[in-house]
């Protein structure tokens, strides 16, 4: 069910990122405000808060694969979206990229919200290597795009998302969990917060100045659960450096009420130690007795920007002015720095497939050149 007086709001685009949106539900409970989106009418349940995108233009068939038809659909439906938006003040996006409406209307939809002032978050997956280089490259040619109308982007490679798992179920079934607990964590710290809160004001203003991202989930119980936990994260191959270093970490504690104090510090301690003592710190516990007695959960959120003093986050209303920050657009699977140069201040050119023209051959397609 929707909660008609909650600020954030959670949008899954196309048939992936809608079972990711949810898993997010299931996970969160009763209370979690939500709406699915997407070309094909069969993704829509009975009850459930559903968008169809470009239903006169293609009837609800899906959109077959064409990232650009699937744009145009979002483009279509910007007045069924905004009936769904009255009241939000932050919007958090999960697609799945390499396919059609994932990719196109993610682009769509981020843009939108840019434009009514509401910052999001994008949480979007890549194409593992053996779904071909088609995919990828409908998933690659678009990232930087979405980077540029979302306020932050976090693309999650699924063969990252995965490492470790072989068989195909569990893969799946991994990295839609993962996804799913992540974006609950963020949830609940700041809907349904611990002992130690968080605003969400503040929440909003991170998100809406934090530019890419990344982020990872771990969960141990026993003794030694903090430590265990620290060391898993030091380790995820979700968290390995970007391309530049962290100047925001968001870090989350979900346990029951036994928690201890000790705990706490030890996870604050050693996930500063591991990402950035340099870098800003927010940190919420969230309490849940029911499911998670005995068991320790910490997601960690690294952000490439933080908080400015002269940052204008207004937002939440159709009149609202577009946040004032420089973007600087980049390819996360490309090495070193990449920017938009002389198109940096006009809008993207995007072909028939749905690949910005205005970023270099070689980062859309994650090239390094030799020095």
């Amino acid at each position: 069910m929707n909660d008609a007086k909650s600020s954030m709001i959670l949008i899954g685009i196309g048939g992936a990122g809608s079972a990711a949106a949810r898993g997010v539900s299931r996970a969160f409970g009763p209370g979690l405000r939500y709406v699915l989106a997407d070309t094909d009418a069969a993704t829509g349940a009975e009850g459930e808060p559903f968008v169809l995108l470009g239903g006169d233009r293609l009837a609800g068939r899906g959109s077959g694969g064409d990232i650009p038809m699937a744009r145009l659909a979002a483009e279509d439906s910007r007045d069924a979206i905004d009936e769904t938006l009255d009241g939000a003040r932050l919007a958090v996006v999960v697609a799945c990229l390499g396919g059609g409406t994932g990719t196109g209307a993610t682009l769509a939809v981020a843009r939108h919200l840019r434009e009514r002032g509401i910052p999001s978050i994008v949480f979007a997956t890549i194409p593992f290597e053996f779904e071909g280089a088609g995919r990828r490259q409908n998933a690659t040619g678009i990232m930087s795009s979405i980077a540029t109308e979302a306020s932050s982007s976090i693309f999650l490679p699924l063969d990252r998302l995965v490492a470790g798992e072989d068989n195909m179920e569990s893969a799946m079934k991994r990295a839609v969990d993962t996804l799913a607990s992540g974006i609950t964590l963020f949830w609940r710290m700041v809907e349904r917060p611990g002992y130690i809160r968080l605003d969400p004001e503040r929440v909003r203003r991170i998100v809406a100045n934090a530019e890419g991202g990344r982020f990872a989930v771990a969960t141990a119980q026993g003794p030694d659960r903090a430590a265990e936990v620290v060391d898993a994260l030091s380790r995820s191959p979700l968290l390995a450096a970007g391309n530049t270093p962290a100047r925001s970490i968001l870090c989350g504690i979900l346990a029951g009420e036994d928690l201890r104090l000790s705990e706490v510090g030890r996870v604050a301690e050693g996930v500063k130690a591991a990402f950035g003592r340099s870098a800003n710190f927010d940190l919420a516990t969230v309490n849940d007795e029911a499911t998670f007695s005995g068991r320790l959960s910490v997601v960690v959120f690294l952000f490439e920007s933080g908080i400015r003093k002269d940052d204008d986050v207004s937002g939440g209303s159709a009149d609202a002015p577009r946040l004032r920050r420089q973007r600087r657009p980049r390819n996360p699977l490309a090495q070193g720095p990449q920017g938009r140069g002389r198109f940096n201040n006009v809008e993207p050119t995007i072909n028939d497939s749905g690949v910005d023209l205005d970023t270099p051959t070689y980062l859309r397609q994650g090239v390094t050149l030799d020095a």
